[in-house]
């Protein structure tokens, strides 16, 4: 049988494992993103939903039970019968509604429906009483006791809105004393975009917007299953009908940024995974035929020396027939402890600095991800605004071992990531890169991730001291140096807190904190010797400049 080529299984292989893990990576960002939609969609829309389900349940609850009460106060009934007792009246009726966590206006007629009391503003209470819902609700009180109905045509007075009415019948021993009503304002639902309360007919009672609703106000959504669709929008709801209030609550979470993120991902795994395996299928061959070159040079000289018809055995592959009986050559283990013998006579100066490269990586990382956790709860589309950032930075942030950078990339390392940051902070973040001269950009060579920890240094001990914070990071040359100053309009230092600062960062003293001035100060010494480095100066109330200064290196 005719024995295997290791070249053609090598590249098998590659395509084949190539295939997996496309198919592997596949998986699990679909298996990711159903969490992401569990966690920024379902579960925030069912806990939205509990908490404005709980608070109309409770509401309206404590309105009937209340009403029921109030209905047979003796005050009420003393002041319905003989005028008497007004001041008291009054003072239960606004208690009672200042008690609610729904607010309500409140309209008493006597038995004549004549307004005695009202919270309406003046106008509104006649406009209140004139309701043709109101006069038809005062013929089906009686004996009916607290009874919830929706306005069809809602009141409104200077601050609220109602469109919905709590009513109940008074009743006195001699008979009817009169009428108690109270108008519900249209209630607020924190942290949820969409919010609708209907009748049993999805005549709206509530809503937070009008999208979906029509001129009559009803709602005009397909309500069946999980999923509403309207005007080309998707909407993950979540609904409960109240039988005893004879209402339905719906919650609904949009859907859109989800839609394109799920979209552009599918279509960028598409496309990445095409283009990796393309790349494999062409790429593949050259780099079997180059990593082995030096088998091919060693099959060829061994095989032009002698024939080993001895062998017996067949082995899997033709290239191993032939090396199996020259195994004593240990020409690459020679090359391997030439190479190792070189790497260990390195200078410790590079070592050094490469230790010093590495601590910036994972301290940028570690910040980064704690703000996109934060912003996934708050913000979805920020959240994914950051990480396509985030996949910028980290690209940059990953070319390790390339210690100088022209200052140019580095400045758009910067702008990146002051972008970043103003995803979170927005308006209370502002910055400034000022450069002078111009030419300095392309020509000047700088150490990579240098600004950066100051910048970051900057932002998180004055964020939250000032209502804007303004940096300004200004480049310029003096003479054969370069000057980088970080300034910002925080607060300030006192000389004593400078002082200690300053300890720390030109090594004298050791702290947990400030820990990157001083990996930055000493990077810029071990660089470029002891007249270079980091100074600092503040005022209190005054902000902080941040001072490097390096030799001006041209490429």
């Amino acid at each position: 049988m005719r024995p295997k080529k290791m070249k053609d299984e090598i590249k098998r292989s590659f395509f084949t494992y190539a295939i997996v893990v496309v198919t592997v990576i596949f998986f699990v960002y679909l298996l990711l993103l159903s969490i992401v939609f569990r966690l920024t969609i379902i579960e925030p829309n069912e806990a939205n939903h509990e908490h404005v389900l709980k608070d109309i349940e409770t509401g309206f609850a404590a309105y009937y039970s209340g009403m029921d009460d109030l209905s047979s106060a003796s005050t009420i009934h003393s002041f319905l019968e003989t005028g008497e007792q007004a001041g008291d009246a009054y003072k239960i009726l606004y208690d009672f509604r200042n008690h609610q966590s729904f607010h309500a206006d409140f309209l008493l007629l006597d038995g004549d429906e004549e307004v005695v009391a009202t919270s309406f503003y003046s106008g509104s209470d006649v406009e209140a009483r004139s309701s043709v819902a109101l006069n038809a609700l005062t013929y089906k009180l009686e004996g009916a006791g607290v009874v919830g109905t929706r306005l069809t045509s809602p009141l409104r007075d200077v601050h609220h809105r109602s469109s919905y009415v709590f009513s109940a019948a008074i009743q006195g021993e001699e008979g009817l004393l009169g009428y108690l009503f109270y108008f519900l304002d249209s209630p607020s639902f924190p942290d949820q975009h969409y919010v609708y309360v209907t009748d049993l007919f999805d005549n709206v009672i509530f809503s937070t917007y009008s999208y979906g609703l029509t001129t009559l106000g009803k709602l005009d959504l397909d309500l069946k299953g999980n999923w509403i669709t309207y005007e080309g929008e998707m909407f993950y709801k979540t609904q409960t009908t109240l039988s005893k209030q004879g209402i339905q609550v719906i919650t609904a979470t949009p859907m859109s940024i989800y839609r394109l993120l799920v979209l552009y991902g599918v279509l960028t795994m598409l496309i990445s995974s095409i283009a990796i395996l393309l790349v494999v299928w062409f790429v593949a061959p050259k780099i079997v035929a180059k990593s082995l070159q030096p088998f091919d040079g060693l099959v060829a000289l061994m095989a032009s020396k002698k024939k080993y018809s001895h062998l017996d055995h067949e082995p899997n592959y033709e290239e191993v027939e032939i090396i199996y009986e020259e195994y004593r050559s240990r020409v690459s283990e020679v090359e391997r402890l030439l190479d190792e013998n070189q790497i260990i006579m390195e200078k410790k100066r590079i070592s050094e600095l490469k230790h010093l490269e590495a601590k910036f990586n994972p301290h940028f990382l570690f910040n980064v991800l704690e703000m996109i956790k934060y912003e996934l709860m708050e913000d979805p589309q920020s959240a994914s605004d950051m990480i396509v950032k985030t996949a910028t930075l980290m690209r940059y942030n990953a070319n390790f071992g390339q210690t100088l950078v022209p200052l140019e990339e580095d400045i758009r390392y910067l702008n990146d990531y002051f972008s970043l940051q103003k995803m979170r902070y927005g308006k209370r973040l502002h910055y400034e890169i000022t450069v002078n001269p111009l030419s300095i950009l392309e020509e000047a060579f700088i150490p990579k991730l240098l600004i950066q920890p100051l910048i970051e240094n900057a932002i998180k001990h004055n964020i939250h001291k000032t209502h804007s914070l303004f940096i300004q990071v200004v480049i310029k040359t003096d003479g054969n140096e370069l000057t980088i100053e970080i300034r910002d309009n925080g607060k300030g230092l006192d000389e004593k807190k400078v002082a200690e600062i300053k300890a720390i960062y030109l090594g004298e003293k050791e702290a947990s904190e400030q820990t990157g001035l001083h990996t930055v100060h000493q990077l810029i010494q071990l660089l470029y010797g002891e007249d270079y480095g980091l100074m600092m100066r503040s005022h209190v109330e005054d902000g902080t400049i941040m001072t490097l200064t390096l030799p001006l290196q041209k490429g």
